[in-house]
């Protein structure tokens, strides 16, 4: 069974609701190294936020990598590595690109995108939600 997880791992997992976000997302799943699972482990609100993220951080540093972009505690989390070699100072602004988008994502719905009447909301889980999406997650 190991080898069919490891070999699935490295696959690209394109969100079934990706859409026309699909080539971004693909796009940060190819900076992934194999072995690390390319999954995009959050939902279609928060896409255009990572996109944006991965655009910027490659403008600085076109051959970084990425280790993980997932929720986490409703939270938005962007694990990446700068190229061997980036300056210092373009080391922090890319850290800094990161803070805001996850920032960002603490004020964006992560089902849907709004940016009104967001909170952090619990279902035994906790997850970045605006009063329409917890409404409708809530009656399901």
């Amino acid at each position: 069974m190991k080898w069919e997880y490891d070999e699935s791992r490295d696959r690209f997992h394109v969100p079934k609701d990706a859409g026309e976000y699909t080539d971004g997302l693909i796009a940060i799943m190819m900076r992934i190294p194999d072995g690390w699972g390319r999954w995009i482990s959050c939902d279609r609100g928060w896409y255009s936020i990572i996109i944006d993220v991965d655009q910027k951080l490659a403008k600085l540093d076109p051959n970084y990598t990425v280790h993980q972009v997932k929720e986490k505690f409703g939270g938005l989390r962007y694990y990446f590595a700068a190229t061997s070699g980036v300056d210092e100072d373009t080391g922090k602004k890319m850290n800094e690109i990161v803070r805001k988008a996850e920032k960002l994502a603490d004020k964006t719905c992560e089902c849907c995108g709004s940016n009104e009447k967001v909170a952090l909301r619990d279902h035994g889980w906790w997850k970045t939600m605006c009063d329409h999406c917890d409404r409708f997650t809530s009656s399901s």
